[in-house]
């Protein structure tokens, strides 16, 4: 004889392992995947990132009010300039998108980052 209790708990283990990864694997807030990419469709690197993750195109911190600068926008680790020039960039080349704050984007690249950078990862 079964216990309802145990049923119960495994009925909802159960649940919520079939429909968590998904969600989960699909949204990464510092991350765009390939499979975001082409969900949204072909557009220019701005456009997708104004569409799926608006927040990364804007100014952070209490600093950035006063402090001159932009996000800085690598494409494969080569610097490409700021938010602007990610018009410039058609999101069928790329793999993924990254978000890294201030903190990591000047251990990497050095100062001058105040707002974050965005890391543009072409396939192959």
């Amino acid at each position: 004889m079964r216990h309802p209790t145990a049923l119960a708990i495994a009925t909802l283990v159960f649940t919520a392992c079939a429909s968590g990864p998904q969600e989960g694997a699909r949204m990464n807030a510092d991350r765009i995947s390939r499979v975001e990419i082409e969900e949204a469709g072909p557009s220019s690197a701005y456009d997708l990132i104004q569409k799926v993750r608006p927040i990364w195109l804007r100014k952070r911190g209490q600093t950035s009010f006063t402090q001159e600068g932009d996000v800085s926008v690598y494409l494969d680790g080569v610097r490409l300039g700021e938010r602007e020039s990610l018009r410039d960039v058609s999101t069928v080349s790329l793999e993924s998108l990254e978000y890294i704050d201030a903190g990591r984007a000047t251990n990497r690249f050095g100062a001058g980052h105040v707002n974050g950078a965005i890391l543009l990862r072409t396939r192959g």
